[in-house]
């Protein structure tokens, strides 16, 4: 097979598969996780039942890549941000915790409650300690921070994989805990959320920052 027709073979496979995902994300957001079936997938996205099943095993999984594709547009941002302020490093230790910090201070620009709320949206509005649905959303997550992880070590070959690591670690479970605190905090949230909710948010975040400079300041 020559490389043009295995390239046009891998392009539609890559448009069906965004197909299916739009398709769920429609679905979801109307009618919640439990809403829809694999045949009103097919339906939405002009594929067959089979061809759903070729490319997720079910709706969880389905409904992981729903979560990853909201969560990697905010990722977009997110670097976008972190590449700003990874201009300039010092050298050495110094230079490893200034890109700590940039990572941290990225989270201030982009629009993470947005993110969040079209997330549980499309999770049904689960209530707080809902397993199906926070296993969904975490691995979504751990897929995306991977992304991420991959991103830093190749802008930053000399930062230490452990530190990126455990920051990783610390600021996803951190920003975890923040959403459902904010989640209960602010019920029926809608896709535009209003300025005292955002407010509220700022604030929590900026606690969650304080916390973690504080944790690799020295």
């Amino acid at each position: 097979m020559s490389t043009a027709r295995a390239d046009d073979g891998r392009g539609a496979r890559d448009q069906r598969h965004r197909a299916i995902v739009d398709a769920a994300r429609t679905l979801a957001s109307e009618r919640g996780a439990d809403g829809f079936t694999v045949d009103q997938v097919a339906a939405l996205a002009g594929v067959s039942r089979r061809t759903v099943f070729n490319h997720f095993a079910g709706l969880d999984q389905l409904l992981v890549a729903v979560c990853e594709q909201i969560l990697a547009e905010a990722t977009l941002d997110l670097l976008a941000a972190v590449d700003r302020g990874l201009v300039d490093l010092p050298p050495g230790a110094a230079g490893g915790r200034a890109a700590l910090d940039a990572l941290c201070e990225a989270t201030r620009g982009v629009d993470l409650p947005t993110a969040i709320v079209t997330i549980h949206q499309a999770l049904g509005g689960p209530a707080p300690g809902d397993e199906r649905a926070d296993g969904i959303a975490r691995t979504a997550f751990e897929h995306v921070v991977g992304r991420l992880r991959e991103r830093l070590l190749g802008r930053l070959p000399d930062l230490d994989p452990l530190d990126l690591e455990l920051e990783l670690a610390f600021l996803t479970s951190g920003l975890a805990a923040l959403a459902g605190h904010w989640l209960e905090a602010h019920p029926d949230l809608r896709a535009d959320v209003p300025p005292a909710a955002r407010a509220d948010w700022d604030r929590l975040l900026d606690r969650l920052l304080h916390l973690l400079r504080s944790g690799h300041a020295g």
